[in-house]
């Protein structure tokens, strides 16, 4: 199989949340693609259902900002630099919010 290379135009709040997502995750972003492509052949469709969006309620919203901060912080080895983390304090700071 032969690998090719493509231009796609990805929002860039979008691509960097995704690369630091899915390095996160031990991938890099067009490893994230190509899973997704795979995916999607495997499902003949989108692999998960399509809806309109509704209000993330405060908590959903809590708990997505708190997984993206430790992907950064895994990312970024927050953690192996001897940093310490108080998820409450974070909050009442508006760190995350």
């Amino acid at each position: 199989m032969v690998a090719e290379s493509y231009h796609i135009r990805i929002d860039e709040d979008i691509k960097d949340k995704a690369t630091m997502l899915y390095a996160g995750l031990g991938f890099n972003l067009s490893d994230a693609v190509n899973v997704f492509l795979r995916v999607s052949l495997d499902a003949n469709g989108f692999p998960f259902p399509m809806k309109l969006r509704q209000e993330e309620s405060a908590e959903e919203k809590r708990s997505r900002k708190f997984h993206e901060f430790l992907a950064f912080a895994k990312v970024n080895q927050v953690f192996e630099k001897g940093y310490k983390f108080d998820r409450e304090a974070c909050y009442d700071r508006k760190v995350l919010h």
